[in-house]
């Protein structure tokens, strides 16, 4: 018999003791067909809170208060414009303005790629997207917004542009050409 024989009756005592220990342990569960325990007593339940007290002469204002409410529509956005509203550029109407070729271009299609600054007021040259060069000085509108160049630094051109926001205000941003900018290595 030997060695065979032995793991068998190994395997075999093993999955009677499994047997035997799950039937156990079912004994000792209260619900599943075992015995309950005498001594274990089931837990009572918390009784329930009281409510506080009301007042009797408060919640008839309140219901008053809602139905006098009346909406007021001032300085609130329009609940049936959307969120992202296009900003319509406002034009100038106190002067005549000619159309440059500059105004043609998008900002973001124009790189800024010189800057003469001297003792008077300074200068820059723009490209736009086919590589022709336009100069650039205070007071000169350029892009499709009617930006104007507010002022030319030593490295960069600031441009103010006014718009109409989804309220009819009229509001006034800054986009800056930068010379150099990040991400752009300096050619030598």
């Amino acid at each position: 018999m030997g060695c065979e024989g032995w793991g068998k009756k190994f395997l075999i005592y093993i999955f009677v003791l499994n047997i035997a220990l799950g039937i156990w342990g079912c004994d000792q569960l209260p619900f599943l067909g075992g015995k309950k325990k005498e001594d274990q007593k089931p837990v009572p339940k918390p009784p329930p809170k009281a409510a506080p007290p009301q007042e009797t002469s408060s919640p008839a204002p309140k219901i008053e208060e809602e139905r006098n409410y009346v909406y007021d529509p001032t300085d609130k956005r329009d609940p049936f414009q959307p969120f992202i509203a296009t900003q319509t550029p406002v034009t100038p109407t106190d002067e005549e303005i000619p159309i440059t070729p500059l105004q043609q271009y998008d900002l973001s299609q124009l790189k800024l790629v010189a800057i003469m600054v001297g003792t008077g007021e300074g200068k820059a040259m723009v490209e736009d997207a086919e590589g022709k060069g336009y100069i650039v000085e205070k007071g000169i509108y350029v892009g499709r917004n009617f930006g104007k160049v507010k002022a030319v630094m030593k490295d960069r051109v600031v441009i103010e542009e006014r718009y109409k926001d989804y309220m009819g205000q009229v509001k006034t941003k800054e986009i800056v050409l930068e010379l150099h900018p990040p991400g752009e290595e300096k050619q030598q």
